[in-house]
């Protein structure tokens, strides 16, 4: 491919150079404009054409066909030169000619080339294969001057017609072992031709912000280019009037421009795209041009036109070429290959026209000086910047587009549904789903609460089940005006669960205008235990605020009374009892009765557990912070406990910062933090993530990062402070790196075992599979933090397509990433992330620097021994067990031996005997 473009970009340079000589001698610089003209109305005619046969033949015979005619022409130009017929005529029609071999057939090689690489390679590829177009333009141009001074400017052409022979047997070869087996460009797969629809190529650039954007932007790019062109070649006619030398001086000075951006391509063009990326790149053309105008406004001189035409050759066949050729891989192979073409000539020569036509009516028209042409350029130039803007944007979106297409708006999108079928939905389930569907469902409505659902939840006050009875009395706390009171009441005394007869008893004292005096003058004394104690719980919540209620009802020594029934071994009492009066103790908020509820979270019964631990949120005594995070272990009781915290606010991650610096918390609660803080949702629980996030356990750093998501993004909108994520990025890309050079050196290194290997091996690979999932974890995390600092859903649909089976999938991704991060994580993200999901055997760089810290199996044992998981350290003991010699590792198992786990320091313990 590097040679088919040489070729090609030699033979531009050999006639391009002789034809605009020719022209400029004979007719003069003044027939430029009307030139540019015909170019465009010429391009227009051409793609009408071109457009055609695409839909008959491939780009394969399209391609030999053009080279094929382009030949001919120039072959018979050599004969006309030879022959002396140089009529105006023919010399437009050798300008027109020469304008469309130049955007068709380079465009023709771009289709190709894009059809052979996907965005990963052709941005690794594209800067070495544009070297070749630019090496094409040097010797292109060099040998223009030494031909046309030597032998004239038929044997130039000859030799342009000559060479481009060459190109067809390397589309051939290009055709024959390469494209015959390729992917479908979107998904990746092999596929068979398939027959497209034909959509005319105006339609799909028009259709397609992306194309069109890129369209605009090329044509204003031409204006601009071939406004400079005009400067450049009008002073040098009036400075030079020979054919054969403004010849030479034409090729000396393209061939310098080319061999700038050859230097440029070689030496800045790749790390250009690595820094800045692809769109931001598209910049730094015009912002040079810019600046060549400027100095031209001040120095009105040729050396000046000299530097601005250089600016303009040197970065449009660089830089500016790499950048726009990248610009539109995002684009389908179908689309593409009739929208660059389209692009490439039409786009291409009407903007020619469009200077052409400013030139002739404007400048000339006008009488203007030819200063006010770079008056023009600069408003051009503003343009195109507002345009690559514009495009940067559209061409972030093409990807996502097509990472989504790819893997299913399903892995990413909620499911949608109109109102009326959820309306359908939750009667549906109200009059006859299970229990605990009825009860999940009513615990989601909440406020939400429509009174189409209305008649349906009163209807539950007649459900067989107490439970969907005590759910749809709180949920009728949301009705706004007094529903089903009568009903409700009745339920206090034909009801024996305590739990309907609290959540009655309470709807009627709160949520109704029952006078209080009446309901505990009747109940608080009831025969009935149960419905004396829904009473007394319900004057406990009342009298939170209330000391008149707690007076007048005695309400302290009742409870008091209470307590000593409870305790006494001689009286039996239900759970129910027991669990409705820790919530009574817990309502009261009085000190004397905090040791009660203490000893019951301690209490084997789940059920009653889970009351005390309501009573102790409920109680507001800091006290109970440490006990109930300790409870954070226990699976039956988490969530309760993550209710019971709410209750105590900024006093919860106050409490951790400041017992964690004295005794830190065992892992096992520690991990279970993120959720208990996430719940708080304010900036004090965010300082508790914070320190999680210094964890050496990446389980427990993924948590803390999706916390940190959920408090950013949900409600609350805790702001984050980018700096600090950044760093923890940073150093999660750290965490990886050691890791994986751990993992690869424990693989590959041949440790002497003291009984058996197959032990050995077992062990080590258990290690490995360990160390693995670290890996997977630390990718993850990275991911969460990038959400942080960028966009959720752009991270989620990165992640998302990174684990997509399909490589053009991931290469999208990657290709998407790493135009949105900044510079300092792109140099250190990229290789990891293409390493973890693209190539994991690929070297790089930053993995050489960690392996020379981690040389030998030994080292990187015994720093999983000391900064490991408890798991990880569990797997290493196993490993360095069946070693035939410890002594490198005594020091790290000595400290283990005072492990909290006991698992590892007995495993030390056993390891050092």
């Amino acid at each position: 491919m590097q040679l088919y473009i040489f070729i090609v970009i030699t033979v531009l340079l050999l006639v391009k150079p002789t034809i605009n000589a020719l022209f400029l001698s004979d007719l003069g610089a003044e027939e430029l404009p009307k030139a540019y003209l015909l170019v465009a109305f010429t391009a227009v005619i051409t793609s009408y054409f071109y457009d055609k046969s695409l839909q008959f033949f491939n780009i394969k015979r399209i391609a030999i066909a053009s080279l094929l005619f382009f030949s001919a022409c120039f072959f018979f130009l050599a004969y006309l030169l030879y022959a002396g017929i140089t009529s105006d005529l023919i010399l437009y029609g050798y300008y027109l000619s020469v304008s469309i071999f130049g955007v068709l057939v380079t465009s023709q090689f771009w289709i190709i080339a894009n059809m052979i690489y996907n965005a990963r390679e052709a941005k690794r590829l594209f800067g070495l294969i544009g070297a070749g177009a630019i090496f094409g333009g040097i010797v292109g141009g060099y040998l223009t001057t030494i031909l046309s001074q030597s032998f004239g400017s038929i044997y130039v052409i000859l030799l342009a017609s000559v060479l481009l022979l060459f190109c067809i047997p390397i589309v051939m070869w290009v055709w024959s072992h390469r494209l015959h087996k390729t992917t479908d460009i979107d998904t990746g797969k092999s596929h068979k031709p398939k027959v497209h629809k034909h959509t005319s190529a105006l339609k799909l650039i028009t259709s397609s912000k992306h194309l069109t954007y890129l369209a605009l932007s090329i044509g204003v790019s031409v204006i601009m280019a071939k406004l400079v062109d005009y400067q450049f070649s009008d002073f040098a006619q009036l400075k030079i009037s020979d054919p054969d030398e403004l010849a030479s001086f034409f090729g000396f000075w393209f061939s310098t421009f080319n061999v700038l951006s050859l230097v440029i391509q070689l030496f800045l063009t790749n790390r250009l795209l690595a820094w800045l990326g692809v769109t931001s790149n598209l910049l730094l053309l015009p912002l040079g041009i810019a600046a060549g105008c400027l100095l031209f406004l001040i120095y009105p001189e040729l050396w000046v036109l000299i530097i601005l035409k250089g600016m303009d050759g040197s970065f449009k066949q660089s830089i500016n070429k790499a950048a726009v050729e990248l610009s539109i891989m995002p684009i389908s192979y179908e689309d593409k290959k009739q929208a660059k073409s389209f692009i490439d000539v039409v786009v291409d020569s009407i903007a020619t026209g469009v200077a052409g036509f400013l030139l002739i009516f404007v400048v000339k028209g006008l009488d203007l000086h030819s200063h006010y042409i770079t008056v023009i350029i600069l408003f051009f130039l503003f343009v195109w910047i507002i345009l690559i803007y514009q495009l940067k944007g559209a061409y972030f979106d093409t990807f996502k587009r097509n990472i989504l297409n790819a893997i299913g708006n399903h892995d990413i999108d909620d499911v949608r549904t109109s109102k009326k079928a959820l309306h359908d939905s939750v009667i549906k389930t109200l009059n006859k789903g299970a229990d605990q569907e009825i009860i999940a469902l009513l615990d989601s409505l909440g406020d939400t609460i429509v009174d189409v659902h209305k008649p349906h939840i009163i209807k539950l006050l007649d459900h067989p089940s107490n439970e969907v009875k005590a759910a749809a009395i709180k949920e009728i706390y949301f009705f706004k005006h007094e529903a089903a009171t009568e009903k409700i009441a009745s339920l206090i005394e034909t009801n024996d669960d305590p739990e309907v007869v609290y959540e009655a008893m309470e709807y009627l004292l709160l949520h109704t205008h029952v006078d209080e005096n009446k309901i505990f003058g009747k109940y608080l004394n009831h025969s009935m235990p149960y419905i004396a104690d829904a009473a007394l719980l319900c004057l406990a919540e009342l009298a939170i605020d209330n000391s008149t209620l707690v007076k007048k009802y005695g309400l302290l020594e009742r409870l008091e009374e209470r307590i000593l029934q409870i305790q006494d071994p001689n009286i039996s009492h239900s759970q129910e009892e027991i669990a409705e009066f820790l919530l009574t103790l817990g309502y009261a908020r009085n000190p004397k009765f905090y040791d009660f509820i203490a000893g019951y979270l301690k209490n084997e019964n789940d059920y009653i557990l889970r009351r005390a631990v309501k009573a102790a949120g409920f109680s507001h005594n800091t006290e109970f912070i440490g006990p109930l995070l300790n409870l954070l272990q226990v699976d039956e009781v988490r969530y309760s406990v993550i209710e019971a915290l709410r209750n105590f606010g900024n006093q919860v991650p106050k409490y951790i910062l400041d017992r964690d610096i004295v005794a830190p918390f065992d892992v096992k609660v520690r991990k279970f933090f993120p959720i208990a803080v996430a719940s708080l949702r304010t900036e004090e629980s965010l300082k508790v993530l914070i320190r999680l996030g210094l964890s050496s356990d990446p389980f427990l750093r993924l948590e803390t990062a999706k916390t940190m998501v959920d408090l950013h993004f949900k409600q609350g909108r805790i702001n984050v402070n980018k700096d600090r994520v950044n760093e923890f990025t940073l150093k999660e890309c750290d965490f990886y790196l050691e890791h994986l050079v751990i993992a690869n050196t424990i693989i590959e290194a041949h440790l002497q075992s003291k009984m058996d290997d197959t032990e050995l091996q077992i062990s080590k690979e258990s290690l490995v599979a360990l160390l693995r999932k670290e890996l997977d974890c630390s990718m993850n995390v990275i991911f969460e933090l990038l959400a942080l600092i960028l966009n959720e859903d752009d991270m989620e649909i990165a992640y998302f397509g990174l684990k997509d089976e399909s490589e053009s999938v991931k290469v999208n991704s990657i290709e998407f990433l790493d135009n949105i991060l900044n510079v300092r994580l792109k140099s250190e993200l990229m290789p990891i992330i293409e390493h973890h999901f693209v190539q994991e055997l690929e070297e790089f760089s930053a993995l050489d620097e960690v392996r020379e810290v981690l040389s030998d199996a030994n080292t990187c044992l015994i720093k999983l021994l000391k900064d490991g998981t408890v798991e990880v350290k569990l797997a290493t003991l196993n490993v360095v067990a069946q070693l035939d010699d410890i002594s490198a590792y005594k020091n790290a198992l000595k400290q283990l031996t005072r492990h909290s786990e006991a698992l590892i320091s007995d495993k030390a313990l056993e390891i050092l005997k």
